[in-house]
């Protein structure tokens, strides 16, 4: 048995006081790796000149590189996870990024800067698929969309700090300190994770009462994506990022080439608009879905869908109208795509059994990464190099448009999973009911 599922007689679930420390750590984490993540789209210019980069090259620096490593990391240890100590592997991938970073700031070229960028691929991957499953560890189904809403302010937070400090940072003392001195909060916040917070028994917040047996990954993943709504759900997602990764990747760039903002400008303005826009999706998003879910749990897919066509839209807009609406207007598509989040997150973890929840959300982030921060953002910046001939400097703006087109299929799919999830849900109850060894409601 794994020092992750060792319980003992009546062992019980933290009380409030123990859960509200465990979501501010976490949200302290989450936010210091998304902060060094993106604080990389304000330092772009200064970047490509610095180092002579290519916006191809830029694209495999700023998000092909975390998004190979992830891939190759998140499954291993996603699997790591459903059997051991969930809290000890984000520890660890804490000090793994904050390190990484560092060596980004201390990059003389292309190769160093993409083995940083690597590295903090790899902490970034060994923390997503844990984190998410254990938050599902420590809250019960009915308060689970709302705590995994509050877990991912942290993100919100992330994409404030990021673009900010590194605006100001990367102004007053360059790049390269301004990302030395992003890698120092991880390395402070890895002991407390390591020595102030707890593995509960896996199982123990859906009522359980024994240990939870792993399942083989092969017979796991097959049994995942027998479940009809994941599939489309995961797809969706994937696509929506595609438009996500491509508009917060590349929008410093495209303000400076199209409006002639400077990135020190912009950062402030867009951490801003990312972590307001955010903030509030991520806070009403959660509560949101736990409530209409009590009538119809089809809301929890319905909310996707229905911000996703609502942030596409938004998304031409914002592309094609004057420098003044760009960041409120990208405030207000980062509200509508983060009222989704936790609900998403909510499904993913019900439908899934509880010896692979983990692994589930380690499947949805791959396909996340792969298709949206990984390949959309390259071909992003792909489609403008072979677009520049022609359009010149305003060819990232062109290539940003038509990434859009990919809300339309990320769409259909989210339709579709609202179509399936109804039946996915009561055999999910069936199956948590059987074994619980109790007929009571799994989501109630």
């Amino acid at each position: 048995m794994s020092d992750a599922q060792v319980s003992s007689p009546g062992e019980k679930l933290p009380g409030m006081a123990y859960r509200s420390w465990f979501l501010f750590v976490m949200i302290l984490v989450s936010a210091s790796v998304m902060a060094e993540r993106y604080m990389m789209s304000v330092l772009v210019e200064p970047i490509r000149r610095d180092l002579g980069l290519s916006d191809t090259q830029l694209g495999m620096v700023k998000d092909l590189a975390i998004t190979a490593v992830y891939v190759l990391a998140v499954i291993p240890v996603a699997r790591l996870a459903d059997r051991h100590s969930k809290r000890k592997i984000i520890a660890a991938a804490a000090v793994v990024w904050g390190i990484a970073v560092m060596i980004c700031g201390l990059a003389r070229n292309f190769w160093i800067l993409l083995i940083g960028r690597a590295g903090i691929g790899l902490g970034e991957g060994s923390f997503t698929a844990p984190s998410q499953a254990w938050v599902a560890d420590i809250f019960p189904p009915k308060q689970r969309a709302t705590a995994l809403a509050i877990f991912l302010l942290g993100a919100s937070l992330g994409m404030l700090i990021g673009p900010a400090l590194g605006g100001w940072a990367g102004k007053e003392f360059g790049w390269r300190n301004a990302m030395l001195l992003a890698g120092i909060p991880s390395l402070i916040l890895a002991p407390i994770v390591w020595f102030t917070l707890r593995d509960p028994r896996p199982g123990l917040a859906d009522g359980f009462s024994g240990e939870v047996k792993p399942t083989p990954f092969r017979d796991a993943v097959r049994e995942l994506l027998a479940i009809r709504t994941l599939p489309l759900l995961i797809g969706a997602a994937a696509l929506n990022t595609v438009m996500t990764a491509g508009m917060i990747g590349w929008a410093p760039a495209f303000m400076e080439r199209t409006h002639g903002i400077p990135a020190h400008v912009t950062g402030l303005q867009m951490g801003g608009a990312l972590f307001l826009g955010s903030v509030i999706g991520h806070t009403v998003g959660g509560p949101l879905s736990d409530l209409l879910g009590r009538w119809d749990k089809r809301w929890y897919v319905w909310t996707m869908m229905i911000s996703g066509a609502l942030a596409t839209g938004l998304g031409y807009i914002i592309l094609t109208g004057p420098a003044d609406n760009v960041f409120p207007l990208f405030g207000l598509q980062m509200l509508i795509g983060g009222i989704s989040a936790a609900p998403m997150m909510w499904t993913v973890t019900a439908l899934a059994p509880v010896h692979s929840r983990a692994t589930a959300v380690a499947l949805l982030m791959v396909t996340i990464y792969v298709i949206g921060m990984g390949a959309g953002p390259v071909l992003i910046g792909l489609l403008s190099d072979l677009l520049n001939p022609v359009y010149g400097e305003q060819s990232l703006g062109v290539a940003m448009r038509w990434a859009l087109i990919v809300g339309v299929p990320s769409t259909l799919l989210s339709w579709l999973a609202g179509r399936t999830c109804r039946a996915d849900f009561g055999d999910a109850e069936t199956r948590m009911d059987g074994d619980r060894g109790t007929s009571a409601p799994a989501f109630h």
